[in-house]
Protein backbone atom coordinates (compact mmCIF):
# COMPACT_ATOMS: atom_id res chain seq x y z
CA UNK A 1 0.00 0.00 0.00
CA UNK A 2 1.07 3.35 -0.84
CA UNK A 3 -0.23 6.21 0.57
CA UNK A 4 0.74 9.37 -1.79
CA UNK A 5 1.27 12.88 0.39
CA UNK A 6 1.80 14.63 -2.66
CA UNK A 7 -0.55 18.03 -2.39
CA UNK A 8 0.39 19.59 -6.12
CA UNK A 9 -1.49 17.82 -8.75
CA UNK A 10 1.26 19.67 -10.74
CA UNK A 11 3.85 18.25 -9.11
CA UNK A 12 3.96 15.43 -11.70
CA UNK A 13 7.59 13.78 -11.13
CA UNK A 14 6.62 13.11 -7.81
CA UNK A 15 3.59 11.49 -8.72
CA UNK A 16 5.34 9.44 -11.60
CA UNK A 17 7.71 8.23 -9.40
CA UNK A 18 5.17 6.73 -6.83
CA UNK A 19 3.25 5.22 -10.21
CA UNK A 20 6.85 3.53 -11.63
CA UNK A 21 7.18 2.55 -8.04
CA UNK A 22 3.68 0.74 -7.92
CA UNK A 23 4.73 -0.79 -11.59
CA UNK A 24 8.25 -2.09 -10.55
CA UNK A 25 6.49 -3.99 -6.93
CA UNK A 26 3.43 -5.52 -9.25
CA UNK A 27 6.29 -6.28 -11.68
CA UNK A 28 7.67 -8.30 -8.93
CA UNK A 29 3.95 -10.08 -8.25
CA UNK A 30 3.27 -8.18 -5.73
CA UNK A 31 -0.35 -6.85 -4.93
CA UNK A 32 -0.31 -2.53 -4.67
CA UNK A 33 -2.64 -0.05 -4.20
CA UNK A 34 -1.97 3.48 -4.34
CA UNK A 35 -4.09 5.73 -2.23
CA UNK A 36 -4.03 9.62 -3.60
CA UNK A 37 -4.36 11.70 -0.13
CA UNK A 38 -5.11 14.69 -2.24
CA UNK A 39 -8.40 13.25 -3.87
CA UNK A 40 -9.67 12.44 -0.18
CA UNK A 41 -11.94 14.87 1.86
CA UNK A 42 -10.09 13.55 5.18
CA UNK A 43 -10.82 15.22 8.42
CA UNK A 44 -7.97 16.52 10.70
CA UNK A 45 -8.02 14.56 14.43
CA UNK A 46 -9.81 16.26 16.70
CA UNK A 47 -8.27 14.73 19.31
CA UNK A 48 -11.53 14.56 21.03
CA UNK A 49 -10.32 10.08 21.50
CA UNK A 50 -13.84 8.82 20.48
CA UNK A 51 -12.11 6.19 18.88
CA UNK A 52 -10.91 4.81 22.16
CA UNK A 53 -13.27 5.70 24.33
CA UNK A 54 -16.44 5.58 22.99
CA UNK A 55 -16.07 3.78 19.82
CA UNK A 56 -12.90 1.80 20.35
CA UNK A 57 -10.93 1.47 17.01
CA UNK A 58 -13.37 3.30 15.27
CA UNK A 59 -12.77 7.11 14.47
CA UNK A 60 -15.93 9.57 14.88
CA UNK A 61 -15.40 10.91 11.20
CA UNK A 62 -16.87 8.76 8.71
CA UNK A 63 -14.92 10.24 6.01
CA UNK A 64 -13.16 7.12 4.31
CA UNK A 65 -10.91 7.18 6.64
CA UNK A 66 -12.13 3.64 7.94
CA UNK A 67 -10.98 1.92 4.33
CA UNK A 68 -7.37 3.53 4.82
CA UNK A 69 -7.40 1.48 8.34
CA UNK A 70 -8.65 -1.45 6.91
CA UNK A 71 -5.99 -1.64 4.03
CA UNK A 72 -3.26 -0.18 5.84
CA UNK A 73 -4.29 -3.51 8.54
CA UNK A 74 -4.64 -5.90 5.57
CA UNK A 75 -0.99 -4.32 4.12
CA UNK A 76 2.01 -6.22 4.46
CA UNK A 77 3.78 -3.03 3.83
CA UNK A 78 3.03 0.71 4.21
CA UNK A 79 5.00 2.62 2.30
CA UNK A 80 4.08 6.73 3.41
CA UNK A 81 5.39 9.01 0.64
CA UNK A 82 5.29 12.54 0.37
CA UNK A 83 7.19 15.63 -0.57
CA UNK A 84 9.18 17.77 1.90
CA UNK A 85 7.22 21.13 2.81
CA UNK A 86 8.45 23.47 5.22
CA UNK A 87 11.13 20.94 6.32
CA UNK A 88 7.86 18.08 6.87
CA UNK A 89 6.13 15.85 5.40
CA UNK A 90 3.08 17.28 3.54
CA UNK A 91 -0.25 18.17 5.41
CA UNK A 92 -1.95 15.25 4.03
CA UNK A 93 0.21 12.82 5.13
CA UNK A 94 0.51 14.60 8.51
CA UNK A 95 -3.16 14.31 8.62
CA UNK A 96 -3.51 10.92 7.75
CA UNK A 97 -0.51 9.69 10.40
CA UNK A 98 -2.88 11.79 13.05
CA UNK A 99 -5.76 9.72 11.79
CA UNK A 100 -3.95 6.38 12.62
CA UNK A 101 -4.71 6.88 16.18
CA UNK A 102 -7.74 4.15 16.49
CA UNK A 103 -5.33 1.57 15.94
CA UNK A 104 -4.13 1.40 19.42
CA UNK A 105 -5.18 1.74 22.87
CA UNK A 106 -5.31 4.65 24.99
CA UNK A 107 -3.07 2.30 27.47
CA UNK A 108 0.26 3.13 27.87
CA UNK A 109 3.11 0.42 28.51
CA UNK A 110 7.48 0.97 28.77
CA UNK A 111 8.99 -0.45 25.79
CA UNK A 112 12.15 0.11 24.31
CA UNK A 113 12.79 2.91 27.21
CA UNK A 114 10.00 4.73 26.05
CA UNK A 115 6.59 4.66 26.70
CA UNK A 116 4.45 3.67 23.90
CA UNK A 117 0.60 2.77 23.30
CA UNK A 118 -0.82 -0.99 24.04
CA UNK A 119 -1.19 -2.05 20.60
CA UNK A 120 -4.95 -3.03 19.50
CA UNK A 121 -4.18 -5.68 17.48
CA UNK A 122 -1.94 -8.60 16.74
CA UNK A 123 -0.81 -7.66 13.33
CA UNK A 124 0.71 -4.27 11.62
CA UNK A 125 2.02 -3.53 8.53
CA UNK A 126 6.03 -3.06 8.14
CA UNK A 127 5.44 0.69 7.48
CA UNK A 128 8.52 2.54 5.19
CA UNK A 129 8.78 6.93 4.54
CA UNK A 130 9.69 7.95 1.32
CA UNK A 131 10.87 11.48 0.85
CA UNK A 132 11.18 13.89 -2.10
CA UNK A 133 12.54 17.03 -2.10
CA UNK A 134 11.69 18.30 -5.43
CA UNK A 135 15.03 19.92 -5.25
CA UNK A 136 18.88 19.71 -4.14
CA UNK A 137 18.62 17.15 -1.22
CA UNK A 138 18.14 18.44 2.37
CA UNK A 139 19.94 16.22 4.86
CA UNK A 140 18.64 18.21 8.08
CA UNK A 141 15.02 17.98 6.93
CA UNK A 142 15.45 14.66 6.06
CA UNK A 143 17.12 13.75 9.83
CA UNK A 144 14.42 16.04 11.31
CA UNK A 145 11.62 13.52 9.74
CA UNK A 146 13.75 10.65 10.34
CA UNK A 147 13.85 11.12 14.08
CA UNK A 148 9.98 12.05 14.55
CA UNK A 149 8.98 8.89 12.21
CA UNK A 150 11.42 6.69 14.32
CA UNK A 151 9.85 7.85 17.63
CA UNK A 152 6.17 7.97 16.54
CA UNK A 153 5.89 5.00 13.82
CA UNK A 154 5.56 2.04 15.48
CA UNK A 155 7.64 -0.68 13.72
CA UNK A 156 9.30 1.92 11.02
CA UNK A 157 11.25 -0.59 8.92
CA UNK A 158 12.78 1.89 6.26
CA UNK A 159 13.52 5.69 5.06
CA UNK A 160 13.88 6.84 1.50
CA UNK A 161 14.53 9.40 -1.07
CA UNK A 162 13.44 9.77 -4.89
CA UNK A 163 16.54 10.27 -5.32
CA UNK A 164 17.32 6.59 -5.00
CA UNK A 165 16.05 4.76 -7.98
CA UNK A 166 13.01 2.64 -8.10
CA UNK A 167 14.43 -0.52 -8.32
CA UNK A 168 16.52 0.18 -5.40
CA UNK A 169 13.38 0.61 -3.51
CA UNK A 170 11.44 -2.20 -4.84
CA UNK A 171 14.27 -4.54 -4.18
CA UNK A 172 14.10 -2.83 -0.33
CA UNK A 173 10.16 -3.35 -0.08
CA UNK A 174 10.39 -7.58 -1.36
CA UNK A 175 12.78 -7.97 1.42
CA UNK A 176 11.28 -5.98 4.26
Amino acid sequence: MILNGNPKADYVEFDSYIEDLKQSLEYKSHKVKNIMLRNLQLHDCIGCYTCWLKTPGVCCFNDGIEDILKEYLAADVVILSSPIIMYYVSALLKRVNDRLLPLGHPFLVLRDHRMSHVQRYNRYPKTTLLLDNQKEFDRESFQLIELVYKKSVRGLAKIWSTKQNVEEITDEVVNI
